[in-house]
């Protein structure tokens, strides 16, 4: 991009993203962070404003504990990787997470949450440990909704196909092949409606000690 065109950009005001190797010019000096499972080094990218002002954060996210009778959870297969996965996505610039909310569960389920569900989401922790996500920081505020036992779902986005299964057959002996890290999310709301706490949960050499995780309280 030439100068001619970044002072351009400026006078409209506008948000741009820019690669931060050709960000010198703006004092965006390049940057590396450390983020994944294991920890990679690699190339980032920055958010710049019209006031030169450019920062490099984590990606945010949303991911939905969707409950369905009793005992049941609803999943999506990933139409990428193949495993099992909690609802989500990425929040859109201008979004608020409970609109992502409700837009992501619509794209990959087709599930339409009522007006009084979103006025009626319950936040069940926020997830933002750099090795949760093998592909970059992710930053996830995670959510719990409850729809009916009997509802039609489609796949859809991402998703490879929409299954309902119980709770009980998640983690132990039963499916513990997921993404990311939503088997330590599924186990850490399964011990909240417990009333329990969640502290041995591992997933892998590289996150023995647990992931860090800030979760609001016991759901009954």
């Amino acid at each position: 991009m030439t100068i001619q065109a970044v002072i351009i950009i400026f006078l409209i005001g506008g948000n741009f993203r820019r690669n931060v190797d050709d960000s010198k010019h703006l004092a965006c000096s390049e940057q590396t962070w450390h983020g994944g499972n294991p920890a990679e080094t690699m190339k980032g990218s920055c958010w710049c404003g019209s006031d030169a002002y450019c920062m490099c954060t984590p990606s945010l996210a949303i991911d939905l504990v969707i409950t369905s009778g009793p005992d049941h959870l609803i999943l999506v297969r990933r139409k990428d990787t193949n495993q099992l996965a909690t609802m989500g996505g990425f929040v859109e610039v201008g979004e608020s997470v409970e609109n992502a909310v409700a837009r992501e569960v619509f794209e990959e389920t087709g599930i339409t949450l009522s007006k009084e569900k979103k006025e009626n989401l319950k936040l069940f922790g926020i997830y933002s440990d750099p090795r949760r996500d093998s592909r970059r920081h992710t930053a996830s505020a995670v959510f719990v909704v409850d729809v009916p036992e009997n509802i039609e779902t489609r796949a859809g986005d991402d998703a490879k196909e929409v299954l309902r299964i119980s709770i009980r057959d998640i983690g132990g002996n039963g499916e513990t092949n997921f993404f990311s890290d939503h088997l330590v999310l599924i186990e850490d709301y399964k011990a909240a409606i417990q009333g329990e706490s969640n502290t041995n949960i591992k997933r892998g050499e590289s996150t023995k000690k647990g992931i860090i995780r800030s979760i609001c309280g016991k759901f009954s």
